[in-house]
């Protein structure tokens, strides 16, 4: 990519609110603007952006940490950022911090309850409504919405057989769940939050929703040191930095750092 290359340019229609990465203000990792459409970026190993970049219109080329800013000014609903976004050309420059480009999804909503997933896969962007409304990092959506149906037999219910004419009861409630993956892998946090937050029972109020949303959210959040790279590594762990809660409606954005 030139030095001298004149990309995309933009005058603001809306405000918004949004946590950062890497010590980055150009770096939005979770946000949402003032029309309640919302975004947050998660990491996916194996993303491939745009190499080459057309150049007889660079007026619509964007880089990668420049897009949820983008988003966040310019659209208030998941349709008009859909039609726009099928003319974008995205491509993605080696950060310094993490000596590579940053392989990122995204994952948004808007105000009416829309949910979609942006993916660049083999240099091409792919967008997906989301009707599940969950998406964790690794792997792509469509592979994540699939290993749903390796989890069919999961229930709210106590279960119950009987073996030689003998009853036998679960032990406990719960016995539903027995098979629900527990570990902190991003397959298995995408299978646990999707059951959960489905079995769980409908909120009517405001402080009802969040006070959920928190109980999930929970269930998916990995505290420093139980999941690491290497053995001897006392550095190179995964932990849950912080967790957001949004509100597209009443445009309220709640979050809670680890500390």
């Amino acid at each position: 990519m030139s030095d001298c290359f004149e990309a995309i340019s933009w005058e603001s229609k809306y405000g918004f609110v949004s946590l950062n990465a890497f010590g980055l203000s150009t770096a939005i990792a979770d946000g949402m603007n003032e029309k309640g459409l919302s975004l947050s970026a998660l990491w996916l190993p194996g993303t491939e952006y745009e190499e080459d970049v057309p150049s007889s219109d660079p007026s619509k080329v964007i880089e990668l940490f420049d897009l949820p800013a983008w988003i966040l000014v310019n659209f208030d609903n998941l349709d008009s950022l859909k039609r726009d976004l099928s003319d974008l050309t995205i491509w993605g420059e080696v950060n310094e911090l993490l000596q590579e480009v940053p392989p990122l999804h995204l994952s948004l909503q808007d105000s009416s309850g829309g949910s979609m997933v942006l993916e660049f896969t083999d240099g091409e962007v792919f967008i997906y409504e989301n009707p599940n409304g969950v998406l964790t990092n690794s792997a792509e959506l469509p592979w994540h919405l699939s290993n749903l149906r390796n989890y069919v037999n999961l229930s709210p219910y106590m279960k119950e057989t009987e073996i030689n004419g003998i009853a036998y009861k679960g032990i406990g409630f719960g016995s539903g769940y027995v098979g629900i993956p527990g570990d902190v892998t991003p397959p298995s946090r995408f299978v646990r939050i999707s059951f959960l937050r489905e079995f769980s029972n409908s909120v009517e109020t405001e402080e009802e929703g969040v006070m959920l949303a928190l109980h999930l959210v929970n269930t998916v959040d990995i505290p420093a040191g139980v999941s690491k790279r290497e053995e001897s590594s006392t550095e190179a762990f995964e932990s849950t930095q912080w967790v957001t809660i949004r509100d597209n409606k009443k445009l309220k954005l709640y979050f809670r750092t680890y500390d």
